[in-house]
């Protein structure tokens, strides 16, 4: 079933995203699982990420969005990890230029600065579907739903439902505007769930959804859009996301 999702979903163009996880349509996810040095703190990854790194990525010339995640409330078996740094490419080939320019011997001083302050897995890729535009915010709160088909969906049933228009609907009842993707797993994955959705907004906006997930304002709009029954269920996590280079 995993391999059919990835397949299928992956050939799916969703349009109108921009900044945050700023696709124009699906993009390259890289994503690094972290632990903090000892005396590294999360605000020195993200002080280099908006300085030095940002340089480099300028001088560079390079089409990359980057962000830190600070877990805050992670299920397992993910839970362990102390910071994620995120990635999103346009492309493969802008991915392949990144990797040639940070990997090169002038960069060293980079290198060395990242890895006194982190110690990273190796990375693992993903496909970025966008769903709604993501704001400007530096930082914001986002939630990860790692979700699994239930018993005789299929992917066309997940992409029914998941849409940009029942996305925005619930803004609209809400009075928010949060913005959201779709990741489907790829190189390096091998997960116990089908596809990921991920959320974020500003700080009132997310609170906002959570308040409306606790008095059922959430629900009623689900069911004001359609009385299509959710193919999926999802367990949800959630982070505090940094940008680094807007």
């Amino acid at each position: 079933m995993k391999i059919i999702l990835f397949t299928l979903m992956a050939v799916f163009s969703l349009t109108s995203f921009a900044d945050h996880h700023a696709m124009p349509e699906n993009g390259v996810v890289e994503l690094y699982e972290c632990d903090l040095n000892d005396g590294a703190s999360i605000e020195d990854v993200v002080n280099f990420g908006r300085s030095d790194f940002k340089k480099f990525v300028a001088k560079q010339k390079l089409s990359v969005n980057s962000f830190l995640w600070e877990p805050v409330a992670v299920a397992p078996p993910y839970q362990d990890a102390q910071l994620r740094w995120i990635n999103y490419f346009p492309t493969w080939a802008d991915y392949s230029k990144a990797v040639a320019a940070w990997t090169n011997s002038d960069n060293a001083n980079n290198q060395t600065a990242l890895a006194a302050m982190t110690t990273c897995n190796k990375p693992v890729f993903a496909t970025s579907m966008p769903i709604a535009q993501m704001p400007r915010d530096k930082k914001k709160p986002l939630i990860v739903g790692v979700c699994n088909l239930n018993d005789g969906a299929t992917v066309a049933d997940a992409l029914n439902y998941v849409t940009p228009e029942r996305h925005q609907n619930i803004n609209k009842m809400l009075g928010t505007n949060n913005g959201g993707m779709l990741w489907v797993p790829g190189f390096g994955l091998n997960p116990d769930f089908d596809f990921l959705q991920v959320i974020a907004g500003t700080q009132s906006d997310m609170m906002t959804l959570f308040d409306g997930v606790r008095t059922g304002k959430v629900q009623t709009a689900q069911a004001a859009y359609s009385d299509q029954s959710p193919p999926m269920s999802c367990h949800w996590d959630l982070s505090n996301s940094y940008s680094l280079l807007n």
